[in-house]
Order: structure tokens, then C-alpha cells, then sequence
């Protein structure tokens, strides 16, 4: 068991704000178990070191807890922030989109889109649109309606961001 699942397990005793009888019995017999391992003429000195050992680390760990409780705090009221700038992002946007691909994507009014609307909404020549759909190159992919190739708005959001480098990042 490592350092930190141990005081987790610690943590969640504390939680409790008492031991159980079998918690007792088992901090009990671990010290019974380490003082059988010190000579007798050690046992009293180890022991009394032990007792004021704990009162110290009882009060490192409250400072702990302060400054743990304000970073779980800052923490939270950073996510709240996120969550209320991703409400408010048009549908397919992300906290990490910058200005003009949100702007991009607030220029999607349909659901799909040939290779010459395509064009004309990403600024990218037709020919190549085509020639990246037909490799897959940047995450593109099209569906097939009819005998005509069509681009998912979604799919054009991701293949926006992967052919200009722009690495939203959503949740």
C-alpha cells in the first residue's frame, strides 16, 4: 500500500470523526507490534516520541486541510466558470476554441455540406476538400446521399480545427 492510499484511508476515518472498535484494535496492535520490536529501555522514549509526534503531524495535516479546502474551491469555482462559458459557446464549440473558429462555426446554418458549399464556408478550394476527403486527411470524412458526397456540419467543425491547428478542447 502506498503513502497516499494510506492516508486516504486515514482521511476516511477521520471522516467518520472516530474510530470503530476494530479500527482501535488494529491501530492497538500495531503498536504493541512495533514496541515487541524496540529493546525496553526504548519503549517509553519511542512512545512519548510517537504521542507528540501525532499531535504535530495533527496540526500539519489541519494546515493542510486549509490550503487543500482553498485549491478544492478554486478548483470548482474554475469548472463553474467553464461550464457557463460552454453553455453559452454555439452548438459544436468548445472552452478552447478561439474567436474565429466560433466564429466559423456560428457560419454553419446546415446540417450537411457538398464540396462547393464546403468551399465556400471554409475558404479551402473545392479540389482540395475533395482530395482530403478521399484520403481522410485531417479527420474528414463525408456521407454519401444520392450519388452526391456531403459533409456533416460536426464533421466540418473537426475537420476546421484539425486542417488549421486549432485544438479546442471539449469535455
Amino acid at each position: 500500500m502506498n503513502k497516499k492510499s494510506i492516508f486516504i484511508s486515514v482521511f476516511q476515518m477521520a471522516e467518520q470523526g472516530e474510530l470503530t472498535s476494530t479500527e482501535q484494535s488494529e491501530v492497538m496492535n500495531a503498536l504493541i507490534s512495533y514496541g515487541r520490536s524496540l529493546k525496553p529501555e526504548e519503549v517509553n522514549h519511542v512512545f512519548k516520541s510517537i504521542r507528540l509526534g501525532t499531535r504535530h503531524l495533527l496540526e500539519q495535516t489541519e494546515k493542510s486541510l486549509d490550503s487543500a479546502l482553498d485549491s478544492v474551491h478554486e478548483f470548482h469555482k474554475m469548472l463553474e466558470g467553464v461550464i457557463a462559458k460552454e453553455k453559452s459557446l454555439p452548438d459544436g464549440a468548445t472552452v478552447g476554441d478561439d474567436a474565429e473558429t466560433i466564429k466559423f462555426i456560428d457560419s454553419l446554418t446546415k446540417d450537411a455540406y457538398n464540396f462547393s458549399e464546403a468551399q465556400k464556408v471554409i475558404g479551402i478550394s473545392r479540389q482540395t476538400i475533395k482530395k482530403h476527403a478521399e484520403s481522410g486527411s485531417h479527420s474528414l470524412k463525408t456521407t454519401t446521399i444520392g450519388k452526391t458526397d456531403y459533409i456533416t456540419r460536426e464533421n466540418l467543425i473537426v475537420y476546421y480545427r484539425d486542417y488549421f491547428n486549432k485544438d479546442g478542447f471539449g469535455f
